[in-house]
């Protein structure tokens, strides 16, 4: 009877040690959030242009001012494009909505829905010195504002657009803003609500990458007819 009593035991202890090292392990997965505005995005200083870190700078081609700012070792834009590009939209329908939340793009040929990118457009269409973010250059910025549902929180405008749209602390000075996107039949979808930008890396064959900023995080799903576009420095 002691030897058996003394097996059940050490089976109860080694299933004990397991459970204990099985919870270790889990919270051990889970990343610890060291995000520091100061560090990651510091207001003060310069950058790698040896520019001030936040600021504004002149589109030559139409005399628009747009904000800047500095996230790690990327400079972006502070608001949306409004250049008025081939294929580009202002919805008209709200007085000054393309002044709060820029103008809609097709980066397509010809400016499809579902089509190869147009090469020209996609390289000309941001300010010189200035392109269409990748996908990885929107992983860098989601990664430095600590991923998932932080860095959208983190990146959304302290803005006030209304009852569906959960305002952000904008930590850095991204100022997300809610412009939704433009569906087929001129109407808009997501305004008010949620952020999705263009990207310039390809899904498919006729397909391309969008950035949607969601309350659960970021997705990186298949464009929608006519988006926004956040620009990054070269």
């Amino acid at each position: 009877m002691k030897s058996k009593f003394e097996f059940l035991f050490l089976v109860a202890l080694l299933a004990t040690l397991h459970t204990s090292c099985t919870d270790n392990s889990s919270s051990a997965d889970e990343p610890e959030d060291t995000f520091d505005a100061s560090v990651v995005c510091p207001a003060e200083g310069v950058n790698a242009y040896g520019e001030p870190n936040r600021g504004t700078f002149t589109d030559a081609r139409d005399g628009q001012v747009y904000k800047y700012t500095t996230i790690g070792n990327q400079v972006w834009m502070a608001e949306n494009l409004k250049f008025d590009a081939p294929y580009s939209v202002c919805y008209d329908e709200i007085e000054g909505f393309c002044d709060t939340f820029g103008r809609f793009y097709s980066l397509h040929i010809n400016g499809e829905y579902f089509d190869l990118f147009d090469q020209e457009l996609l390289d000309t269409i941001c300010p010189s010195g200035w392109h269409v973010p990748s996908l990885d250059e929107w992983n860098v910025l989601i990664e430095n504002m600590g991923g998932g549902i932080n860095a959208v929180y983190r990146l959304y405008s302290k803005l006030d657009f209304g009852n569906q749209y959960k305002n952000g602390s904008d930590d850095c000075m991204f100022n997300s803003i809610p412009a939704g996107n433009w569906n087929k039949d001129s109407t808009l979808a997501g305004n008010n609500v949620v952020s999705i930008y263009w990207t310039s890396t390809v899904k498919s064959f006729q397909t391309s990458y969008n950035c949607f900023f969601g309350y659960d995080g970021v997705t990186f799903g298949v464009n929608y007819p006519k988006m926004t576009i956040r620009c990054v420095r070269n």
